[in-house]
């Protein structure tokens, strides 16, 4: 393999599962090898599997209404064809098994630093009554499509997903999901916690509380699922709700973390988490109720609750590898 050969682009083709017995074999050495390229493959497999259930629902809500409007973030995005054969679990289990060559993490457990985040209103007490109809363009508030505040029993405040909607509005839209969402400025907070780039590898992690009760037409929506999505842009605020939903192939990072509750459930604390990128300057948080239908008609949800909102960062060095030979007979 040259010197000059583009291991980006050998990245993508090796996690479309394309790539051949020796350009494996040339990978499988640059990533143990090569501390960039070995976090280029970090980030490429975490977004390869966290895109490719986001695009899963996108595309039956907007596949013949995309946005004209395009973010260009400050690097080329990585630019994947999305097939759902690829195992999410890449990650996890990253390079032991490519071929004969693995790594083992160091054993020692690093000391971390956690910081939590704020979110404007994350547990919801500070609203009531409807939310405002329609992508965010500035931060700090809550947008989307139908929902509202409402008050519990105890005097708990939490967000109830009312309708499935189109939040561009666009005319033939689908409208199977309804989705809340509230922009973050990272390069605040980056000011703020005097983060700056260095041996600490950092990871954001945003969480809520989702839970469902019983409604009249939940036999009209079998598949329906509950998610909460954490989206990097480096780009303005107003750009990304003129691009969506096309700008999130633009992503410099995300997560993205489903579950699909019945009525009566306990509520469910979901959690997705990425990697925090240097160029990131804009988090994006989604909360998310979806049908899987592909419908272009409004459906009522009844049933849908989420509170507790929280977005946590983690700083902890970056482990060391050694090589190993052999874990593969």
């Amino acid at each position: 393999m040259s010197e000059s050969q583009d291991w980006e682009s050998l990245i993508q083709k090796h996690l479309d599962g394309q790539t051949t017995e020796g350009e494996a074999e040339a990978l499988s050495k640059q990533i143990v090898e090569n501390e960039e390229v070995r976090l280029q493959y970090l980030k490429a497999a975490q977004l390869h599997g966290a895109l490719a259930d986001e695009t899963l629902a996108l595309d039956l809500d907007t596949k013949s209404a995309q946005s004209k409007v395009i973010v260009t973030p400050s690097r080329t995005a990585w630019k994947f064809a999305w097939p759902r054969g690829i195992a999410a679990g890449l990650v996890t289990g990253l390079f032991v098994g490519l071929l004969s060559v693995g790594m083992v993490w160091a054993v020692s457990t690093p000391k971390s630093q956690v910081s939590v985040l704020p979110v404007a209103n994350g547990d919801f007490e500070d609203s009531f009554g409807l939310t405002p109809i329609g992508f965010p363009s500035t931060f700090g508030s809550w947008s989307g499509d139908p929902a509202e505040v409402i008050k519990e029993a105890d005097g708990n405040r939490i967000l109830r997903f009312l309708e499935t909607a189109n939040v561009k509005g666009i005319p033939g839209g689908g409208a199977s999901a309804c989705n809340v969402f509230q922009l973050i400025d990272i390069s605040h907070l980056r000011q703020q916690l005097d983060l700056k780039e260095s041996d600490a590898q950092v990871t954001l992690e945003l969480s809520a509380r989702f839970r469902r009760e019983a409604a009249p037409n939940d036999a009209d929506l079998p598949k329906i699922k509950a998610s909460c999505t954490l989206h990097l842009y480096d780009a303005e605020p107003e750009t990304i709700g003129k691009a969506w939903p096309g700008v999130i192939q633009s992503a410099v990072g995300i997560g993205n973390k489903v579950i699909r509750p019945h009525p009566g459930d306990e509520t469910a604390t979901v959690t997705a988490s990425c990697l925090l990128e240097p160029e990131a300057n804009i988090a994006l948080i989604s909360l998310n109720v979806h049908t899987m239908t592909g419908t272009k008609t409004p459906a009522p949800l009844g049933g849908y609750f989420v509170d507790d909102v929280q977005l946590t960062m983690i700083q902890q060095p970056k482990l060391p590898v050694k090589v190993v030979s052999g874990l593969n007979p």
